[in-house]
């Protein structure tokens, strides 16, 4: 069975913890409350990937002739939003950050409790299968909520200098996250050639699906379109990786959750440069 090793799983986890960290250092409450009480725009936001994205994703699975352990993976993916790095390609895509981080608040929280159930429902437990339902809760207030509640605190407590600081930690993400992606790379392509030509064109197609998808009901504003379209595209693989190595052990439901990380990263980065390029907009203060 594939899987990262302890240290860059590490490294991962100190990227999201770092930049979530920064990123609320670096903006306002205020605006992050008021955009999730857009009931309209969330409201597309958890259409697009609570309901839009699973049926589409159950077309694609279905359309293409993929082994039973690697559709599962594939399925488990498009039911579990909200992947933490969108955040970086928003800010590099000159989306609306603002808005991406209340994205991955809300997917994140709905999808931790979500997942676990759905995948249990639908999916057959294999050997000593157990659901990792408390260690993603544990990963939820480590990454999300712990983060946040310390950016809050500290920008009350250093308001003229917590721009700043976030400014200088959001730069360290960015480093932290090069190494992780790089010493990650050997380890993802096994995943991409063990399962074939049919599920790299699976994850492909379900990533320029959820563009479209993102794009479209992310409203008329640019920004928000672009926050969308990443987010949508960038499944919760926080919340799949356990799940496949624990109710599903010994089997390959992991490597398409591996695949999908290595082949979906660089599309997104090349969508965040395009989009940065071609699509113009002022950058919220």
């Amino acid at each position: 069975m594939l899987e990262f090793p302890l240290y860059i799983k590490i490294l991962m986890f100190v990227f999201v913890v770092v930049y979530f960290f920064s990123v609320t250092l670096e903006t306002a409450g205020g605006p992050i409350i008021e955009t999730l009480r857009d009931f309209r725009l969330m409201g597309y936001a958890l259409l697009a990937n609570f309901v839009l994205v699973p049926i589409l994703g159950v077309i694609i699975a279905l359309g293409f002739d993929l082994s039973p352990d690697i559709r599962t993976g594939l399925l488990m993916l498009t039911i579990s939003p909200g992947g933490l790095l969108a955040l970086q390609f928003a800010r590099v895509s000159r989306g609306n950050r603002v808005f991406a981080v209340a994205l991955l608040l809300v997917f994140s929280i709905v999808a931790v409790f979500t997942t676990p159930v759905l995948v249990a429902l639908y999916f057959p437990a294999v050997g000593a299968a157990r659901m990792p339902v408390s260690w993603l809760v544990v990963l939820l207030l480590l990454t999300v909520v712990v983060p946040l509640l310390a950016g809050r605190e500290l920008q009350r407590v250093i308001p003229a200098q917590a721009p700043k600081f976030g400014l200088w930690l959001g730069r360290l993400s960015i480093v932290i996250f090069l190494i992780a992606t790089v010493a990650g790379g050997k380890y993802k392509t096994p995943a991409i050639k063990s399962i074939g030509a049919g599920g790299i064109i699976a994850i492909i197609f379900l990533v320029v699906v959820s563009w479209v998808i993102g794009w479209l009901m992310g409203g008329p504003e640019i920004r928000n379109r672009k926050a969308l379209a990443i987010a949508t595209s960038m499944r919760n693989l926080g919340v799949c990786f356990p799940i496949a190595v624990n109710y599903f052990p010994g089997t390959d439901v992991v490597a398409p959750i591996l695949a999908f990380s290595g082949i979906s990263i660089p599309m997104n980065m090349v969508f965040a440069i395009v989009t940065a390029r071609y699509a113009r907009e002022p950058v919220e203060p």
